[in-house]
């Protein structure tokens, strides 16, 4: 979770710098974006490859990780091919907007994993107990 926390303040960054017409700094922070979600799908690939991943998420960090890149990267072609006069099409809009929805749909898995109910009563019965 802690790996998408600054692809996520990159994406977002671009999304202000698109409202704020800035377009070349936006094309920069997508591009600087690419190699960390790559990164962070790489990682949870690899956590799940040698086992430590977590066994009831692993897969899916691994998957949204992968839809992740494939925005990331897709808004970064749209957005050099698009001219410097020219309004920035949607779909790189689109593309960095689907990347951050990704990565906080994994930050949500993450918190709901870590904050089940099960886990919440083993914990408030383990306070208990040594109270």
């Amino acid at each position: 979770m802690h790996r998408s926390g600054l692809t996520a303040a990159l994406l977002v960054a671009t999304l202000v710098a698109d409202a704020n017409g800035a377009r070349s700094l936006s094309l920069y922070l997508v591009l600087a974006a690419i190699p960390l979600v790559a990164w962070t799908a790489l990682a949870y690939f690899g956590d799940l490859v040698d086992g430590s991943a977590a066994e009831d998420t692993g897969a899916l960090d691994v998957g949204l990780s992968a839809i992740a890149v494939a925005f990331v990267v897709l808004a970064a072609g749209v957005r050099g091919h698009a001219l410097e006069g020219e309004a920035l099409p949607a779909l790189g809009t689109s593309a960095v907007v689907g990347a951050v929805t990704v990565l906080g749909l994994q930050l949500c898995v993450a918190v709901t994993t870590r904050f089940s109910r099960e886990r919440l009563v083993a914990a408030l019965r383990a306070a208990r107990a040594r109270a």
